[in-house]
């Protein structure tokens, strides 16, 4: 069998966090995603972070690790 390496990625994600400082984040987010060509929804509000983004799969990851 070949491997392939998939063209895109989808991640649905979710973290019970405490982000009260939760709207300075949305610009760097926006940015970030924008830079890697990674579209979708998030979600972000005091008590966490909810949805699914997409992308080619280094853009995923690397919103994944800025996230993390």
């Amino acid at each position: 069998m070949d491997s392939v390496t998939p063209r895109f990625l989808t991640a649905a994600l979710y973290q019970f966090v405490d982000l009260p400082d939760f709207a300075d984040l949305r610009e760097p987010l926006q940015s970030l995603c924008d830079t890697h060509g990674v579209r979708g929804m998030l979600l972000l509000a005091p008590e966490g972070i909810n949805g699914t983004i997409a992308g080619e799969p280094q853009g995923v990851h690397a919103v994944l690790a800025w996230l993390r």
